[in-house]
C-alpha cells in the first residue's frame, strides 16, 4: 500500500456550544422564520403586512378624529387615540399570537433544540418589535401634519409597553393552555376582545362616563394600563380617580406566573405520561 495512504488522518475539532449558544440559535431561526411567514418572500407580502394594521389604525384615527373635539379630551384626538390604541394592540396581539402560535408551530417541536417556550417568547418578541414599527410609522406620520407624539416621561413609558407585553404574554400562555384542552374555547377568546376594545377607554375617555359606570369598568386591568399609557405620554393628562399602578404591575405578574406554572404542568404531564 502506498506510504501517503496510509497516513493518519487529520481530527477534526468538535465544536461544543452552550446551552445559550443553543437558545440563541433557536430564536433566531425561529425569527427568521417568523419574518418569512408573516411578511412572506415578496415585497408584496411585507407591504401588506404593514399597511393592514395602519389602515386598521388609521380608520379610527380618521372617523373620531372628526367627530370628538379637543374640549372632549383635552388633547388632539388622534395623539389621545394612540396613546390608547397602541397597549391595546400590543395586549391584543401578543395574548392571541402566543395563543394561536402555539398551535400552528406544534410541528416545529420535531426538532430537539426546539422547545415549546421558544415558540412562545419567538411570537412575543416579534410582535413586540412589529407594534413598535408600526407606530412609529404612524407617530412619524402625524407628526408630518403638527402634531406632537413625543412622550411625556418616555423612559416610564417604554417600561410601560414593556409590561403590557408581558401582560398580553401571561394572558395568551393561559389561553393556550384552555385552547389545549377545549379547542372551542379559541372562539369564545376572539369574541371577548371585541367589547374589550369599547370598555377599556380606547377611543372614548372613560372619565367622561357617569361615575357609577367608571367604578364598574374599573375592575378590568386592561383600562389601568391604557390610562397609564396616557398619563405617562400626554403631559398634565389627568387619568381616572380608580387609576392604580398596583393593579397594572400585579396583573402582569400574576398572568405570567400562572402562564408560566401551566406550561411547567404541561411539560411535566408529557414527560410523565
Amino acid at each position: 500500500m502506498p506510504a501517503h495512504l496510509m497516513r493518519p488522518m487529520p481530527m477534526q475539532s468538535i465544536e461544543i456550544r452552550s446551552p445559550y449558544q443553543i437558545q440563541k440559535d433557536v430564536l433566531y431561526a425561529l425569527l427568521l422564520r417568523e419574518f418569512s411567514a408573516r411578511f412572506g418572500r415578496s415585497r408584496v407580502g411585507f407591504f401588506w403586512v404593514l399597511i393592514e394594521p395602519i389602515a386598521h389604525v388609521a380608520f379610527p384615527v380618521v372617523m373620531f378624529g372628526f367627530v370628538i373635539d379637543r374640549h372632549v379630551t383635552g388633547y388632539d384626538y388622534p395623539v389621545f387615540l394612540l396613546y390608547g390604541l397602541l397597549p391595546y394592540f400590543l395586549f391584543r396581539s401578543i395574548c392571541m399570537q402566543t395563543m394561536e402560535g402555539v398551535n400552528a408551530s406544534r410541528g416545529l417541536l420535531s426538532y430537539r433544540p426546539v422547545h415549546l417556550i421558544d415558540l412562545i417568547f419567538t411570537k412575543a418578541i416579534f410582535t413586540l418589535a412589529l407594534e413598535s414599527t408600526l407606530f412609529l410609522i404612524i407617530g412619524f406620520g402625524l407628526s408630518l401634519f403638527g402634531y406632537e407624539l413625543v412622550p411625556a416621561l418616555p423612559i416610564e413609558w417604554l417600561s410601560l409597553m414593556l409590561g403590557v407585553s408581558v401582560f398580553g404574554l401571561g394572558l395568551g400562555m393561559i389561553f393556550a393552555a384552555i385552547a389545549s384542552f377545549m379547542p372551542d374555547a379559541r372562539a369564545v377568546i376572539r369574541i371577548g376582545f371585541m367589547p374589550l376594545y369599547f370598555i377599556s377607554g380606547v377611543v372614548l375617555p372613560i372619565s367622561r362616563f357617569p361615575p357609577e359606570w367608571v367604578e364598574r369598568l374599573s375592575v378590568n386591568p386592561l383600562l389601568h394600563w391604557i390610562e397609564a399609557s396616557r398619563q405617562l405620554g400626554l403631559a398634565h393628562y389627568r387619568p381616572i380617580d380608580q387609576l392604580s399602578y398596583e393593579v397594572v404591575f400585579f396583573s402582569a405578574a400574576v398572568t405570567l406566573f400562572f402562564g408560566l406554572a401551566l406550561y411547567r404542568l404541561r411539560r411535566l404531564s408529557r414527560v410523565t405520561t
